[in-house]
């Protein structure tokens, strides 16, 4: 038995959804919990999915479409079934379960906010649109209720307004993909940011003496990323908490220590997994690092190098950045960050000198872990790279 797709009600303020666009056409399969349309409210933009397989039987309601909550805008069944044929296939009707607003999309119910008089009435999207651009909404008729100005009225008037010279970059997967993990993560996190400066100028003397000792390692220099691996990976071997997965009614803590390290690549970037990094010598890590990232760049770097990782880091070291807040990848529970070592006035073996210093920003899901072993995580860090020759064994 065919199904119907309906206008969904988000929030108990919503009256009326506007069809942005249709992902699926006449013919085409569908699938459980797969998105089919694009709907514009007054508050934001967001997916509909279904919750039956089959095909698109018949689109109902066209695209640019603004409509009542409830009003049937499709319907989806086998193929080769008819579709019901009912009078009021444009009117309102109480919402049934086949529709469904993306769950990760709608945290609840926004009140619409009341316009204060004399202001131009505008939905919230038309009013981020027309700040982008530069439209001035005095000048618009709105084609919502109440002659409310909604986003597609910004368009129209984007057309006929002169805008400065620009181009627009397509959205690839890739930067799609990154936006939905990372928005995800830091909507369902609880972000906490520790930062600390670590002198490394002994760690800097090591890396010298190492280069030095080992000609065979001629035009390939360790630098400062394998140590800080090496330190992290015995940090968290002492501090457990920090080498896990939130899972929502559950906490997973991890024996084994596999790192990611973020690789930037043109349009986006990854995390390649470095595996049980606590057991690996610093020139195994040095050449794993290298290897992987290699691997990214020229695009031959197989999924299951980027997965199962208990802890990332990301190394903003090359650029003139101190601290920064990275964005956990969930479910992992922390990430470090790592800025460019700066050379400042300091006292080191009891003189003044010129002090190499490392910045370090540790970013933790305060779900997971408390501030007080996220920062003795941290110090054990800053202690191990302070202390390289602990980090050879």
């Amino acid at each position: 038995m065919a199904s119907e797709i309906i206008m969904p009600q988000m929030g108990l303020t919503m009256e009326t959804g506007t069809v942005l666009q249709w992902l699926k056409q006449v013919g085409d399969p569908v699938r459980r919990d797969e998105a089919v349309l694009e709907i514009e409210t007054d508050k934001t933009t967001v997916e509909v999915t279904i919750d039956v397989d089959g095909v698109m039987l018949a689109i109902v309601v066209p695209a640019g479409t603004e409509v009542s909550v409830g009003t049937r805008l499709a319907w989806v069944g086998q193929a080769g079934e008819a579709v019901p044929r009912a009078p009021e296939d444009t009117a309102p009707m109480p919402p049934p379960r086949t529709a469904t607003l993306a769950p990760d999309l709608i945290a609840g119910a926004i009140p619409t906010p009341v316009e204060a008089p004399g202001r131009v009435r505008a939905t919230p999207a038309a009013r981020a649109k027309a700040r982008a651009i530069g439209v001035d909404l005095a000048d618009l008729a709105g084609t919502g209720p109440g002659g409310r100005i909604q986003a597609r009225d910004i368009g129209a008037a984007r057309v006929s307004r002169p805008i400065s010279p620009h181009r627009d970059l397509p959205i690839s997967g890739m930067r799609r993909v990154i936006a939905e993990r990372l928005s995800r993560a830091f909507h369902d996190s609880v972000p906490v940011l520790l930062t600390t400066e670590v002198a490394v100028d002994r760690a800097r003397d090591l890396l010298g003496r190492i280069a030095t000792d080992s000609p065979e390692r001629a035009g390939r220099k360790i630098g400062y990323l394998p140590l800080i691996v090496k330190a992290a990976a015995m940090a968290l071997r002492a501090h457990p908490r920090l080498n896990a997965h939130w899972l929502g009614d559950t906490i997973r803590l991890f024996d084994e220590i596999d790192i990611g390290v973020a690789v930037s690549l043109e349009g986006g970037l990854v995390v390649p997994v470095l595996r049980r990094a606590d057991r690996l010598a610093l020139a195994e890590i040095a050449a794993g690092i290298t290897a992987l990232a290699d691997k990214a760049r020229q695009g031959s770097l197989p999924s299951v190098e980027m997965e199962g990782g208990t802890f990332t880091i990301s190394n903003l070291g090359g650029y003139r950045v101190g601290f920064f807040m990275p964005v956990i990848n969930p479910p992992q529970v922390a990430i470090l960050g790592v800025g460019r070592v700066v050379s400042r006035p300091g006292i080191l073996d009891g003189q003044i000198r010129a002090v190499s210093v490392l910045p370090l920003s540790l970013v933790f899901d305060h779900r997971a872990v408390d501030g007080t072993p996220a920062a003795a995580f941290l110090d054990a860090i800053g202690t191990a790279l302070g202390e390289p020759e602990q980090l050879l064994g």
